[in-house]
This record gives C-alpha cells, structure tokens and sequence, in this order.
C-alpha cells in the first residue's frame, strides 16, 4: 500500500484544531461566550445549569428574555393513567442530548434569542381548576412581558391555561393553532370538569383565545374519533393520520401554512400525535400514528409562520420503562425551541443572545 505524501499530512494537519476552534464563526461564537457562563458539552455529571437544555433558570428582568420555557407538571385532569406530571423533570433530564444547534437550519436558539428555564409553576392548591388557574397566571405574566413562551407539560389541560394567558396578554387575541395529536381534544366536559385534556379545544374555541377556523389538526386518528364533532362542526381542520401517510408532509404543510396564515398562532404538540410504536411513554398511546421524521419535517415546515408559543404534552415517564420516549420528546421539545426562536427572530428582526449569568 502507498505512503501517505507529506503534502497531504501536512494539509491534513491544517486541519487539525483544538476542541472548541470551530471554522464556523458563529458555532465558535457561541461556546467561546457560553461556555465561560457555564454551558458544557460533557453532560455526564453534574451541571452548572440544569434546566432545558441547560438554559438559565430565571424569573426576573423578563425584559431582557424573549422565550420562556416552563414546566407544567399537572395530571389531574388526565383520562387515563396518571404520570405526566413528572414530564418537565424527565424531559429536563433528556434535554442533556440536545443542542445547542438544530442539525437541519444550522442556528443556534441561544445565539438568536434571550431563552431561559422559568422553572416550574408553582401550585396554590391541589385542586385541578386552581391549578389551570396558576398555569394561566404564569403565561399571563410572560406574555404581558412581551416574551414567547413554550411549555412543556404535563397532561395537555396545561395547554389551556397558557392559551388563556397568552390571548388576554395579546390584547384578548383568538389565536391560529397548528395542533399535532391522536385526539381533537374537543369533547364535552367529563367527570365534572369542563376543562381537562380532552376538552381544551372545544373550551378554548369557547372562551375565544383560538380561532377554530384557523385551527388545523394533524394526526387525529382511533377509537374516539366520534367524540370529535365539535372539531369538524366549528370549521377546524382535521387531517387524520391516514391521510398524512397518503398525502404526504408536503400536503400537510402548504394546509397548515394556508389555514393559520401570518396572524399569530400556537403550535400544541401532543406527544400521542406519534405512533405507539416510538412513543408509549404518554398517557393515550395510539397505534398508525406519525412518525418522528413526519413530525419533525411538520414543524420544520412552520418556519416563517407567526409563531408566538408553543406546548409539547403528554409525555409520560411512568410508562417509559427504557426512556425511549421521553429521549424522542426532549428532541421534538428541542425542535419547537428552535421553531419559536426563528419566529421571534423574525418578527423582533433582532438577535439577542442568552446570558447565562
């Protein structure tokens, strides 16, 4: 076999960099000025910063944040089994394997925006509608400070108390929605309660914080579709699972993108919205549902959209024995960080970097 000339040793050696000589300026940008706030790439042990992603935890001067991730650990008003309130905790924890840059755009959340880990809301009472409640003064106290919000729960009820706050800070706004999930979420009460994860829809249409003729449903699919007539009576848009899979992402992205058009618009992600196959780690899991490509090329897809919050729900750590769901979760989680940042990007036309101290 021939020897390797000494030409090419030697430009393969002015090639080789120190660890964090990145030639990508704004790759090397953002480790030289994260990592002396404490940002690390070995996320073996200990942290300095352990919230999403390793985002700073903060809950003053919002006037120097942009988005906002907050846990809502909440599961009393889940039809089915109980567990998802440990879903911040366990999505924190997986949050370790993702970022700081999106594989696909090549931007870095943390370089385009201010971002921190609000932390989790924290409850008055152990009582369901008390605790939708807290959720909605925590959503409506960042909106009211200009900020975007992503919230990770939790069943998906959270989702209603965060679209509360977030209409009534945007000046009593019914937003868009581009919802991916097995189920419309838009049955009547159950159990005495009006609001609960499989009400929210149908509650929030009536309460005027979303439009439901912007409102595009994707992945709906099982053995409760005949709760959803509220979804389809409204004028929401409803496209099954079947027809993602028959269509094709494309088709669903050009519908989603000419239902909500430019006004503002939530994306709600229920983790359920996958196949049971990659995520029984949730409370509903339903067979014949997306798969995490499909899912992710959706929410690529809603780049350039007005996109002012956003929910990933149901995850559900106590029925994911392997933790093979909730890694699956932090990166769709991680997906709808990077989609918000873009968005924010956009419509401020600025970047403002996260400041970890």
């Amino acid at each position: 076999m021939a020897k390797m000339s000494k030409e090419r040793l030697a430009k393969y050696h002015e090639l080789d960099r120190a660890a964090f000589e990145f030639k990508n300026s704004s790759v090397a940008s953002f480790f030289e000025h994260a990592a002396a706030q404490g940002y690390s790439l070995d996320t073996t042990g200990f942290l300095a910063h352990p919230g999403f992603f390793q985002a700073p935890h903060r809950r003053d001067n919002l006037d120097q944040v942009d988005i906002a991730m907050v846990g809502s650990p909440l599961d009393l008003g889940a039809i089915g089994l109980a567990g998802t309130r440990h879903g911040p905790k366990a999505i924190r924890e997986w949050s370790r394997n993702y970022g700081p840059i999106n594989d696909v755009t090549g931007k870095i959340p943390f370089q385009q925006c201010s971002v921190i880990d609000y932390g989790d809301v924290d409850w008055s009472s152990t009582d369901l509608q008390a605790r939708v409640d807290d959720i909605y003064k925590v959503f409506r106290e960042l909106g009211d400070a200009g900020l975007y919000t992503l919230n990770c729960g939790g069943e998906h009820t959270t989702a209603f108390g965060a679209l509360k706050g977030l209409s009534e800070a945007h000046g009593d706004e019914a937003f868009g929605v581009i919802h991916i999930d097995a189920h419309s979420d838009t049955m009547a009460a159950w159990g005495g309660d009006a609001v609960n994860d499989g009400s929210i829809f149908r509650q929030a249409v009536l309460n005027g914080y979303v439009d439901p003729e912007r409102t595009v449903q994707i992945g709906v699919r099982g053995r409760a579709n005949f709760l959803w007539e509220f979804a389809h009576d409204s004028g929401m848009t409803v496209i099954s699972a079947d027809e993602v899979f028959e269509k094709g992402t494309q088709y669903v992205i050009d519908k989603a993108r000419e239902i909500v058009g430019q006004e503002k618009t939530y994306f709600s992600f229920d983790v359920d919205g996958l196949d049971s196959n990659y995520m029984m780690g949730t409370t509903g899991p339903e067979p014949f549902g997306l798969t995490p490509r499909q899912a992710r090329d959706i929410i690529q897809g809603a780049r350039g959209l007005n996109i002012i919050g956003a929910d990933l729900v149901e995850y559900n750590p106590n029925r994911d024995p392997d933790g093979k769901s909730g890694h699956l979760a932090a990166a769709i989680y991680f997906e709808l960080l990077c989609l918000l940042a873009d968005s924010r990007e956009a419509q401020t036309g600025r970047t403002r970097p996260t400041n970890w101290l």
